[in-house]
C-alpha cells in the first residue's frame, strides 16, 4: 500500500503546481499605469525657467525670491504626488507577494502533513507495540526536514520590504523655525542692544552742518583760466631758458597774489563802490553802455579844475567817493521794485546779504526732515525699550507661575495618594497645598495687574 501511495502522490503534486500557477495568473494585482505628465516649466514656473537660463554672474534678485519659492513648492508638490503614486503601486506588489507566499507556505505545510500522516501511521503502530525508545525515522521524515528550513528564509527576505519610507516634507518645520524668533522670550542681550541704539551717534552733528559756500563759478573759472595762462607762459619761458632752473616768478607767493588780484577784479572792495548789489544792478540796467564807440565820437567836456585828477586810478577815486545812507537806499529800492512787481517778494536774504540758493534751501529742508525722523525713531525706540522691560518682568512672573503650578500639582498628588491609601492628609500636607495655592493666586494678580 505504501509504494502505491507514493506513486499516486506524484501526479497529485504536479496537478497542485499547475493549479497554483493558474491561481497566480488569476490573482494578479490590480496595478494602475499612471500617466505622469511632467510639469511645463515655461508655463507653470516661468521665473524658475528664466533663472536657469541665466549665467552665474547675473545672480538672483531679492524681489525674485518669493516667486521662486512658490514655483519650487509647486515642483515639490508634483514630485511628491508622483512618489506617492509609485509608493502605492509598490505597496500593492508587496502585499500581493505576501499573500502569494502565505498561500504557498500553507499548501506546502498541508502536503507535508498529508505525506507524513500516510507514512508514519504504520510505523507508529509497530513502535507502540514494541514499546521502544521513540519513533524512528520513517520514510516521510526526510521530506519534512527538507521542507521546513525554507520557511524562515522566505520570511527573513520579506522583513526589509515591510518598512515603507514616507516622503520627506520639511516645509512646516521651516515655517515654524522662521516664526520662532518672533515668538521667543526676550533676553537681556536684546535689552542691551536697544539701549545701545538709544545712544546718539558720534557723527550726528555732522549731518546738520552747512558747508561753507564756495566761490562763484565765474570767479573760479577766471582764476583757473589765469593760472592756466600763467602755466602756459611758464612753459614757453622754460623752453627759451632751458639752461636755467625753474622760474622763480612762479612761486607760491606770486600765485597767491594773482588769485587776490582776480578776486579784487570781481568782488568790489570795501573802499570801492558803496552801493549795494541791487542798486548796482538797477544802475547797470538804466545806463547805456557803449564800449566799442571810438573816442572821437564821444568827446569828454573839459571841466576846469579837474585836469589834475585825470591821471588818478579808479581805486583812488573810489576811496575819495562816499555816499551816506546806502543801506537805506538799497532797502527802499527793493521795496519799490517788489511793489511794482519787478522783484520777487519771496527772495530771502541769507548770511552776508546774499540771497540763498536752491541747494541751501533744499539742504535746510532735508535737515529739518532728518531731525523730525530722528526724534520719531528715538521716541519709538524708547517705547520699545519700555515694553521690552515690562515683558521681561512678565516673563519672570510667568516662570514663577509655572513653578507654583508644579508645587500645587505636587501637593495635589500627595493628598490624592493619601486618599487612595484611605488615610486623612496630614496638617503639613494641607498647609503646603494651601500655601502653594495662595502664592499662585498672588503671582497671577501681579501678572494681570
Amino acid at each position: 500500500m505504501g509504494p502505491f501511495t507514493e506513486q499516486y502522490s506524484k501526479p497529485v503534486g504536479q496537478i497542485d503546481i499547475l493549479t497554483d500557477k493558474m491561481s497566480e495568473l488569476k490573482d494578479c494585482p490590480p496595478l494602475k499605469y499612471y500617466d505622469f505628465k511632467p510639469v511645463e516649466h515655461t508655463k507653470v514656473c516661468p521665473r524658475y525657467t528664466a533663472v536657469l537660463g541665466r549665467s552665474e554672474d547675473d545672480g538672483i534678485g531679492i524681489e525674485e525670491l518669493d516667486t521662486l519659492q512658490l514655483e519650487l513648492e509647486t515642483l515639490l508638490s508634483s514630485a511628491s504626488r508622483r512618489l506617492r503614486a509609485l509608493e502605492e503601486q509598490r505597496q500593492i506588489l508587496t502585499d500581493w507577494q505576501d499573500k502569494k507566499g502565505d498561500k504557498r507556505f500553507l499548501k506546502l505545510k498541508d502536503a507535508d502533513l498529508s505525506v507524513t500522516s500516510r507514512h508514519s501511521k504504520p510505523k507508529k503502530q509497530k513502535l507502540d507495540g514494541k514499546g521502544s525508545h521513540g519513533p524512528g525515522p520513517g520514510p516521510g521524515r526526510p521530506k519534512s526536514k527538507n521542507l521546513q528550513p525554507k520557511v524562515p528564509e522566505y520570511e527573513f527576505s520579506e522583513d526589509p520590504q515591510e518598512i515603507p519610507r514616507n516622503p520627506k516634507n520639511d516645509a512646516p518645520n521651516r515655517f515654524w523655525a522662521s516664526v520662532e524668533p518672533y515668538c521667543a522670550d526676550i533676553t537681556n542681550e536684546e535689552i542691551r542692544v536697544l539701549e545701545e541704539l538709544l545712544k546718539p551717534p558720534d557723527d550726528e552733528a555732522e549731518y546738520y552742518k552747512v558747508p561753507a559756500l564756495g566761490k562763484h563759478y565765474s570767479q573760479r573759472w577766471a582764476q583757473e583760466d589765469l593760472l592756466e595762462e600763467q602755466r602756459e607762459g611758464a612753459r614757453a619761458n622754460d623752453k627759451k631758458k632751458s639752461m636755467q632752473g625753474p622760474l622763480s616768478e612762479l612761486d607760491a607767493k606770486d600765485v597767491d597774489a594773482l588769485i587776490k588780484k582776480s578776486e579784487s577784479q570781481h568782488d568790489p572792495p570795501e573802499d570801492g563802490c558803496p552801493f549795494g548789489p541791487l542798486t548796482q544792478r538797477l544802475l547797470q540796467a538804466l545806463v547805456e553802455e557803449n564800449i566799442i564807440s571810438p573816442m572821437e565820437d564821444s568827446p569828454i567836456p573839459d571841466i576846469p579844475g579837474k585836469d589834475d585828477g585825470a591821471g588818478t586810478s579808479p581805486r583812488s577815486q573810489g576811496k575819495a567817493f562816499s555816499v551816506p545812507h546806502t543801506r537805506s537806499l538799497e532797502a527802499r529800492i527793493k521795496d519799490e521794485l517788489i511793489s511794482q512787481g519787478l522783484l520777487d517778494s519771496e527772495e530771502r536774504q541769507g548770511v552776508g546779504g546774499d540771497a540763498e540758493d536752491e541747494v541751501l534751501a533744499e539742504l535746510h529742508k532735508r535737515q529739518a526732515e532728518l531731525k523730525a525722523l530722528s526724534a520719531h525713531n528715538r521716541s519709538r525706540k524708547q517705547e520699545l525699550l519700555r515694553l521690552a522691560r515690562e515683558e521681561m518682568r512678565k516673563q519672570e512672573l510667568r516662570q514663577r507661575v509655572r513653578v507654583a503650578d508644579n508645587e500645587v500639582m505636587e501637593g495635589f498628588r500627595r493628598i490624592m495618594a493619601a486618599r487612595q491609601k484611605k488615610r486623612t492628609p496630614t496638617k503639613k500636607e494641607k498647609d503646603q497645598a494651601w500655601k502653594a495655592l495662595k502664592e499662585r493666586e498672588s503671582i497671577l494678580k501681579l501678572l494681570d495687574g
